[in-house]
């Protein structure tokens, strides 16, 4: 049984996290096309020091600027589908309680 305090609470939590969600997910994607980016500025630092490809792209991997935005990314990732997944229950709550209300109009739930 839902509770109308369970669904207003659902209801709320919706409303309250569509632009914090939208803007987390925009922080992530933003994140992710700047990898690219870090990759490309380490392994051009390394140009000078006469490396093969294999070896500046190992370094600039390697790096603390990569390896600091890879943790980013991972910290991004886990806000954004903590997030996305308590809105997912939010929903399915206020699903729920349609359902178990629709039944009871239609006199098949007590």
């Amino acid at each position: 049984m839902i509770s109308d305090e369970k669904l207003q609470k659902a209801l709320t939590y919706l409303a309250e996290t569509d632009e914090p969600c939208a803007k987390a997910r925009g922080y992530l994607a933003g994140l992710e096309r700047q990898e690219k980016t870090i990759k490309a500025v380490e392994m051009l630092e390394g140009a000078g020091l006469k490396l093969t490809i294999a070896e500046r792209e190992a370094r600039a991997y390697s790096s603390s600027a990569f390896r600091e935005h890879t943790q980013k990314i991972e910290n991004a990732t886990a806000d954004f589908e903590t997030m996305r997944n308590k809105r997912l229950t939010a929903e399915l709550i206020v699903e729920v309680w349609r359902s178990m209300n629709a039944n009871r109009r239609h006199g098949n739930v007590q």
